[in-house]
């Protein structure tokens, strides 16, 4: 059969097979539709399901099954899987927390959220793990929210979101105002947005009522009000605008603490309770080896040498037992070594 016959039905049949699958993943709820929502990206970024079935698959079986005894699986998978865990879940965890509190103390919102406000305790809890749960904003989104703010129009809608979001309406338009100022033992000057604030609203103004209130008074001044352009140039320019700068600062210092916090855990933490609970298997609380495992034929791991090590001689190998002996797992094992080139040396001699 001649390839000129052949072509065109192959063309014809990969064609047909392109086009059934393309409309099987643009239909709801098909198979290919909800593959490809699992492992399709995000710009340059792998799809949440898929990068964290690539990192558990990629990373826990090799390692699992390279592993030389029960110690070192026991200890692969305490530290692997926490490992992924934290660096995966926990940083946004405590980042969006610690944002959440904040946000509670200063009236602004500094996080968003897809879990229904309905929700029970323990699905709201588990939303600051989740990638579509509570999370806290960017500096893009503090941006989009706090700034660019130059209008009447987009002042109230600024300060409706405040509300919306369980914010304090009150609280942001007098972010700035003056403090105590114990070193002087007076008061500091109102900022620029407290000044424009009370000009429109009156000096006397009580800002602690609810936020639909204020929004309300503001709705009904005048646009032309020389107060509304105070309240732009106070709020318009991202890095004079002590809103969004506040949020900024809030944002950037959590997500470092958040990263200290995550590394001091897997750096030093999870290390070192790795290291105790096998110390603790083999070892009792006085530091003498428990009495199971004196024997050398006991379940004490006995992990070969790597190939480099095995080419030293006897001589060498005393001369290097230190360091030898951090291959093995116990103190016994070590003077079991000791033990054996003794032998050898003396078959030698």
């Amino acid at each position: 059969m001649r390839i000129s016959n052949i072509a065109p039905k192959v063309s014809n049949v990969l064609s047909e097979g392109m086009t059934n699958l393309g409309r099987n993943v643009q239909k709801n709820g098909s198979l290919s539709s909800k593959i490809n929502k699992f492992t399709e990206g995000r710009g340059v970024n792998c799809a949440r399901g898929a990068f964290l079935t690539m990192v558990y698959s990629c990373t826990l079986i090799p390692r699992f099954l390279k592993a030389r005894d029960n110690d070192e699986r026991s200890e692969i998978l305490r530290r692997d899987i926490v490992t992924l865990f934290t660096i995966c879940f926990a940083m946004k965890a405590i980042k969006a927390g610690a944002c959440s509190l904040m946000a509670k103390k200063s009236g602004l919102p500094l996080t968003f959220t897809n879990i229904p406000e309905d929700a029970n305790k323990f699905k709201k809890a588990l939303g600051y793990f989740q990638q579509k749960g509570t999370t806290a904003f960017s500096a893009e989104d503090i941006t989009a929210n706090y700034a660019n703010i130059d209008s009447k129009e987009t002042i109230t809608r600024f300060l409706d979101y405040v509300d919306k979001n369980h914010g304090d309406v009150g609280k942001v338009l007098t972010f700035d105002k003056a403090k105590p100022n114990s070193l002087f033992k007076g008061k500091r000057e109102d900022g620029a947005l407290t000044k424009a604030a009370k000009k429109l609203l009156g000096k006397d103004f009580d800002f602690t009522k609810p936020g639909s209130e204020i929004i309300s008074e503001i709705k009904k001044k005048n646009a032309s009000d020389e107060a509304f352009t105070n309240l732009s140039n106070a709020l318009k320019d991202s890095d004079t605008n002590p809103v969004s700068k506040f949020a900024k600062g809030i944002s950037a210092k959590f997500e470092t603490f958040a990263l200290i916090a995550v590394a001091g855990f897997l750096g030093f933490g999870l290390p070192k309770l790795n290291e105790k609970m096998t110390k603790d298997k083999y070892f009792s609380g006085d530091g003498a080896l428990k009495t199971s495992y004196e024997n050398p034929n006991s379940g004490v791991p006995n992990r070969p040498m790597p190939s480099a090590l095995n080419t030293l001689n006897t001589g060498q190998r005393m001369v290097f037992q230190n360091f030898l002996g951090s291959y093995k797992s116990s103190a016994s094992n070590q003077n079991q070594n000791m033990h054996n080139i003794q032998n050898e040396l003396n078959k030698q001699a």
